[in-house]
């Protein structure tokens, strides 16, 4: 073997352990990786990468993190360029000095209340019951602890049980003695479909939006998240982000008439089976909006939470710069 063949060779193999595909340096495409939530939304974004028309100039991917302090901790080192994000931690990130903005929603209100045995009918239902609920702080329980906070119900006759993931909340949900488990689709769903495989009687209980638009008197969607940018490189990129927000609108429009094979796609990215992706999605409300189309919903959102714990946006409302497209 010559020296050049050797050499192509420990290079080509030097690149694929970095994860790049020499062929694609060849091609000279750009990489745009989305990291993605581990909800429902993520499978609009694993579409628009796998169909889009971004995807035939760059090598558009999705990654999924576990949890919102690994999202942070990804912003924050500077690794997380383009991410899907709860609503509320773009501000909070924002507000601490990461120079981040808000791209999109991609979902009006994802999770789901699931009950074990008999239904919960009201937010009032919930004074006695044991709630599990994942991501202590952030949106199943900001929505949850903002509810009871409107409606005067004492947060402290309702025993919440905090779990670190989605699929941990399922797993003790119906393994221990728990009425209730707030999740995002489709994992609310999965609760549904494991619950059935095990004897136990799984049904969904009052809509969370719904009961957010009446006791806040807004309309029936929570803009609860959507994808956030660094500032920097969403600029840099002005012309990738508009050819990928029409990637994405095209992909749900997709997702919506081709559930079956979203599902296949989409069971690729979640931690959860093809059945739940396909039932999961009439519950996810899903959408493709830019920030500045759904500006006054989304900043009537920020109103409630500053309202409720300034904390959670970091003391204050955004400036209109956070609105990047």
């Amino acid at each position: 073997m010559d020296m050049k063949r050797r050499d192509f060779l420990k290079m080509t193999a030097a690149l694929a352990a970095a994860g790049v595909s020499p062929s694609l340096l060849a091609a000279g495409k750009e990489q745009f990786t989305v990291y993605g939530a581990p909800a429902m939304p993520s499978v609009t974004i694993a579409v628009a990468s796998l169909q889009g028309k971004l995807a035939k100039q760059a090598d558009v991917s999705l990654k999924i993190w576990r949890s919102p302090d690994q999202l942070r901790a990804g912003v924050a080192s500077g690794q997380f360029k383009v991410m899907m994000s709860p609503s509320n931690v773009g501000v909070n990130l924002r507000n601490q000095g990461q120079k981040v903005g808000m791209v999109n929603i991609l979902t009006n209100g994802i999770t789901q209340l699931m009950c074990k045995g008999s239904t919960i009918a009201s937010p009032q239902d919930l004074v006695g019951k044991k709630i599990l609920v994942p991501f202590k702080n952030d949106m199943p329980d900001i929505v949850l602890q903002a509810l009871l906070k409107k409606l005067k119900i004492d947060a402290h006759k309702v025993s919440i049980t905090y779990a670190a993931t989605p699929p941990e909340a399922v797993g003790l949900f119906l393994s221990k003695d728990y009425h209730a488990v707030i999740l995002p689709e489709p994992m609310a769903t999965a609760s549904l479909l494991k619950g059935k495989t095990m004897g136990i009687n799984v049904v969904r209980g009052f809509d969370l939006v719904k009961a957010w638009g009446q006791a806040f008197d807004t309309k029936p969607l929570i803009p609860m998240a959507g994808i956030i940018a660094n500032e920097e490189y969403f600029h840099a990129h002005k012309a990738q982000f508009d050819l990928f927000h029409q990637d994405l609108k095209n992909a749900l429009n997709w997702i919506l008439t081709n559930r079956q094979s979203a599902a296949k796609i989409g069971k690729n990215y979640l931690p959860a089976p093809e059945p739940a992706l396909v039932m999961g999605l009439d519950g996810a409300r899903l959408t493709v909006s830019k920030g500045s189309e759904v500006k006054d919903e989304i900043l009537k959102f920020y109103e409630i939470l500053m309202q409720f714990n300034p904390k959670l946006l970091g003391g204050k409302l955004p400036d209109n710069r956070f609105f990047l497209a």
